[in-house]
């Protein structure tokens, strides 16, 4: 009798659980926010004066009216100064001529400039680290303007900030900029071992690095996969296709320190240094007969056999003709990702760490790197290497680069050395800009005033297993301009000031045609100007991204589409922009239509096309629902996260490729309060009968808890 109470008890719940759940039906998110596809969005038509507050929309609220990069110390106009414009040839009026490239100049020019200086040009002219960098810019007047430096670098350094002047339409005036770089050393590496870098390409760069004033070219010139350089005492070292004569580096040299720009040179030892072994195989631990050329990326086990004398006396003749050609102190011995297994292979090296009491393959290595600084240290050189050689009890004038992590940083300063932080700025993993200006130095609750001196700067780096010859120039610019601001100035900007600032020196200088970019367009399709459209947004992905698909090569041509996309898409931070519905429906339209102009058979360009399309759709149904008269956007909580899931699958689907664009409509989605009342009710819907057939079993957790957890879900359902 009991039992059949009970079971008429729970089917009478039952029944009356999905009677009021009937009720609540109509009410329920999925079910009442949930968009239809009823209406085509061929019929659509938006309205044109309305606009859509977005929440995420960051705009530039505390704007300079001065569009410099980097931006000077100290800035001093009046609030309500009268405007002129520079014009792009002027007068240069000196006490002495200049023996550097100044800017055009013409003795009949309408604007003067008056430069003075106290220098003296034959004790001063190679720009040692630490030489005074400051400068005082005073443009005066509508036709005169006078420049002052303590040394010919402060001069160059202003003439660059004039440069950029030139460019703006408005400067006010009277105008007075005081400028000093809060890090003495800002450098850009450039890896010419993996892919050769012409050196055309190199003296652009140099230009450019002028401009914002970076003061340290590092070239990485060896490693497994080419040696580079030059030497005449070991002419079997440098790869005989591509390198760079003496006389080459000779004149870059020249090149870079009329730019007021040091050139730090690396070989990396003992790792990395197959190249070496190709012509002098007895340098090796393995003690092959026989080498060649890595042509694969990564980490490789080749290594210098450090305990033979023969190998120092091999590098002692080498650097004494290396400091020949490189005037700077400062130079590059690697000393990264040194994999000891040749080392544990090789018995006479075994035997070596055993009677030198050393424990471990890091003491071994370490023992090397001090005895190549004492090589380098009578040649009157200073050591730098990665941060690896900084457990090697080095002397405290050596400069640690780090690579790994910040902590390498602080943890060389806190030992005694001086170092510079590269890590953050790594130009081939294609970070934003903005990843790269917010890699700060604030490091001041961390590391005392002492220690915080120790601190030179900092080094961008570009890698180039990705990246050859042709593509250098985008990888490197104009990225590298907000990494220069980051060392050379104290202050930091608003992000979106930043990129608009960034974003005029890109149009000005670094790519004011474009024309390499539609050059190579023009390689895959016949109408670069449709391809563009798509190119314009999407990005490539940076060195995690690249080697999982692809089993690159140093032979592999790097001619794809992939190589060809600019890193940042500043034409998507653009359309982020935009708030009118009508203007955003007549790009989504064009991205629609854009597949019908692309005529090519590349795979990733046809993929990304139709991918385009599916993100066209999903905006102009998005513009749609953001076009009705709500007060408040909500939509059923399954759409709204299916959507997500689409544009997360379109933003990726092509690999080696993030389809940019896909950040423009993920804004108007974003813009809506998803409702997940829905989840809750199918939950219990999928849930409730286990529960009654389980509290059935237990009279008292259904008589004190079943109950009324019941009447309070319905209360609670009956309430929406």
């Amino acid at each position: 009798m009991l039992k059949a109470i009970t079971t008429i008890t729970t089917l009478t719940i039952t029944l009356l659980y999905f009677l009021l759940l009937s009720l609540t039906y109509p009410y329920v998110c999925w079910f009442k926010y949930r968009p239809t596809n009823n209406d085509n969005n061929n019929h659509y038509i938006p309205s044109t004066d309305t606009t859509i507050n977005k929440r995420l929309l960051k705009l530039c609220t505390k704007k300079y009216s001065l569009d410099l990069m980097p931006m000077p110390s100290k800035i001093i106009m009046p609030d309500q100064a009268t405007t002129i414009y520079i014009p792009s040839i002027i007068a240069i009026k000196t006490k002495h001529s200049l023996p550097f490239p100044t800017l055009k100049s013409s003795k009949n020019a309408s604007f003067t400039l008056f430069i003075d200086y106290e220098f003296n040009l034959e004790n001063n002219f190679y720009p040692d680290l630490g030489i005074d960098e400051s400068y005082e810019l005073n443009i005066t007047s509508k036709y005169n303007a006078s420049l002052y430096a303590k040394t010919y670098i402060g001069i160059i350094r202003g003439l660059s900030t004039f440069q950029q002047l030139q460019y703006q339409k408005k400067v006010p005036v009277p105008l007075l900029i005081y400028d000093k770089p809060h890090f003495i050393w800002r450098g850009l590496m450039i890896d010419v071992a993996r892919h050769f870098i012409p050196i055309s390409i190199i003296k652009r760069t140099l230009v450019y690095m002028k401009l914002v004033k970076l003061n340290v070219l590092h070239l990485h010139l060896s490693d497994d996969q080419g040696f580079r350089l030059e030497s005449k005492r070991f002419p079997r070292l440098h790869d005989p296709k591509q390198f760079y004569s003496q006389d080459d580096i000779q004149d870059l040299i020249e090149y870079a320190r009329q730019r007021a720009i040091r050139i730090v040179p690396e070989f990396d030892i003992p790792a990395h240094t197959t190249a070496w072994f190709v012509g002098y195989p007895h340098l090796s631990s393995s003690q092959k007969s026989s080498y060649e050329l890595e042509k694969t990326w990564g980490v490789h086990n080749a290594t210098m056999d450090v305990t033979r004398q023969s190998t120092y006396d091999f590098l002692d003749k080498f650097f004494f003709e290396m400091i020949q050609l490189f005037p700077d102190k400062y130079f590059h011995i690697g000393g990264d990702e040194c994999e000891p297994h040749e080392w544990m292979q090789s018995e006479h090296i075994q035997k070596f760490v055993r009677q030198h009491r050393l424990h471990h393959h890091h003491d071994l290595q370490a023992y090397f790197t001090r005895r190549i600084e004492k090589l380098l240290k009578k040649y009157n050189r200073i050591m730098m290497g990665w941060d690896e050689i900084s457990t090697s009890n080095l002397s405290r004038t050596s400069v640690i680069q780090s690579w790994r992590s910040k902590a390498s940083l602080i943890d060389a300063a806190r030992r005694g050395y001086r170092a510079i932080l590269s890590y953050g700025f790594y130009l081939d993993h294609m970070a934003s800009a903005k990843y790269h200006y917010k890699n700060d130095f604030q490091i001041n609750t961390i590391l005392n005033e002492i220690e915080q001196k120790r601190i030179l700067g900092g080094e961008a780096c570009l890698w180039t297993e990705y990246i050859d010859g042709n593509m250098a120039h985008s990888r490197i610019w104009p990225r590298t301009a907000a990494i220069a601001e980051r060392l050379w100035s104290s202050l930091y900007d608003q992000s979106e000031c930043m990129y608009d600032r960034l974003a005029k020196m890109d149009k000005k200088f670094f790519h004011s045609n474009n024309e390499q970019y539609m050059k190579d367009l023009s390689r895959l399709v016949t109408n670069p100007i449709s391809l563009k459209l798509l190119a314009d947004i999407c990005e490539p992905l940076g060195l995690q991204g690249r080697n999982r698909n692809r089993n690159y090569t140093s032979e592999t041509l790097l001619n794809r589409f992939v190589d060809i996309l600019k890193p940042e898409s500043e034409q998507t931070r653009q359309l982020r922009k935009i708030t009118n519905i009508s203007l955003l429906y007549s790009i989504f339209t064009s991205w629609k239509l854009n597949k019908l102009s692309i005529d090519s058979n590349d795979t990733d360009i046809l993929q990304l096309s139709e991918n385009l399309v599916q993100l066209s759709d999903i905006g102009i149904n998005l513009l749609k629902l953001l076009d009705k008269d709500q007060p408040r956007k909500i939509i059923s909580a399954r759409w709204y996260y299916y959507q997500f899931y689409m544009l997360k699958r379109l933003e990726y689907e092509v690999s080696e490729i993030r389809l940019a664009g896909v950040r423009v409509v993920r804004d108007l989605l974003e813009e809506f309060d998803p409702c997940a009342f829905d989840l809750f009710n199918l939950s219990l819907i999928l849930f409730f009968p286990l529960l009654i057939i389980f509290v059935q079993r237990v009279n008292f957790i259904r008589r004190r808890l079943l109950l009324p957890c019941l009447l309070f879900c319905f209360h609670s359902c009956a309430r929406y």
